[in-house]
């Protein structure tokens, strides 16, 4: 009786090819893995856009009932300064004490509420997949620059509670508002600062608690241009890379921590969209510094 016929086929190598089909090989390989983890982004894209526009409801009524408080609060303050020939009691004049701390209390919620609602809405424009011209308007720079650092730290911070850094903001006053695409801008802030946090958390793994993580975040305005630096005292970049950090698909970071577009997208958006410069200057082990130039003058 004839045996069935079994396969003793060993899996598939690339052991014996030639070099060149070698590197094809294992370049398609690379290429699947990164689209496998672009999908999973753009997963994470439509879960994140679902939430945030679950929060934006509850928000708007924190920020409309603040500023509504502040309103009664000031219709209660009349009703006192209608009484100013007569003299004002000591339970008065506590109520007028804490009527005033009650107006400061809602002007904090108001800002911070303010502000929450900026990163939404630059959160929910950067998940549209819509082909749109980016919207050139005015602002406030510095401000953007301190909430995007926060906002990519904390990203980082949430998956892993033991990374902690110290921030250190020289913002130019005279910066005031720059006419740019705000949502692109957040974008190159959120990743730099995300890849200066990683580089941050791989050194303070190595190095343990005698390395203290910094990030530095600069803004100056200049003649034609307004300038911003971004420092870590991380890693570094090694010489052997530096050239092909802007390369799309280049990552030091393992699959599924790093797509590799970050940089790439980030060079496109100040070079090609605000017709400026992203360079890096880095020595390995010590520190990395990207810097940003932005025309003033985009016409």
């Amino acid at each position: 009786m004839e045996k069935a016929n079994q396969s003793s086929e060993a899996p598939p190598t690339t052991a014996f090819l030639p070099k060149e089909q070698q590197h094809a090989h294992e370049d398609d390989e690379t290429f699947k893995e990164r689209f496998v983890q672009l999908n999973k982004l753009a997963e994470i894209g439509q879960l994140t856009a679902g939430i945030m526009h679950e929060i934006q409801n509850p928000l708007n009524f924190i920020n409309n009932f603040s500023k509504l408080s502040v309103d009664l609060v000031h219709e209660m303050k009349e009703i006192f300064d209608k009484k100013q020939d007569t003299p004002l009691t000591e339970e008065e004049e506590d109520l007028l004490f804490l009527l005033d701390k009650l107006v400061g209390i809602n002007v904090k919620i108001s800002e911070n509420g303010g502000r929450i609602t900026r990163i939404i809405q630059s959160m929910l424009a950067q998940t549209r997949t819509e082909n749109q011209s980016a919207k050139f308007e005015p602002v406030d720079l510095n401000q953007l620059l301190e909430e995007f650092t926060k906002l990519a730290y904390q990203g980082v911070r949430g998956e892993d509670k033991a990374f902690n850094v110290s921030f250190v903001f020289q913002f130019d006053p005279s910066v005031g508002k720059v006419k740019l695409a705000a949502t692109e801008i957040s974008r190159v802030v959120l990743n730099l600062v995300n890849n200066a946090c990683y580089a941050l958390n791989e050194k303070r793994k190595r190095e343990g608690a005698e390395f203290a993580p910094q990030i530095s975040v600069s803004s100056t305005r200049l003649a034609q241009t307004v300038q911003v630096k971004i420092k870590d005292n991380g890693n570094g970049i090694p010489d052997s890379i530096k050239e092909k950090v802007f390369s799309p698909f280049f990552t030091t970071k393992p699959v599924g921590k790093g797509s590799g577009l970050g940089l790439a997208l980030s060079r496109d958006i100040i070079t090609i969209m605000h017709k400026g410069q992203l360079e890096v200057v880095s020595e390995e082990g010590k520190f990395t510094e990207f810097t940003i130039q932005i025309p003033l003058d985009l016409s």
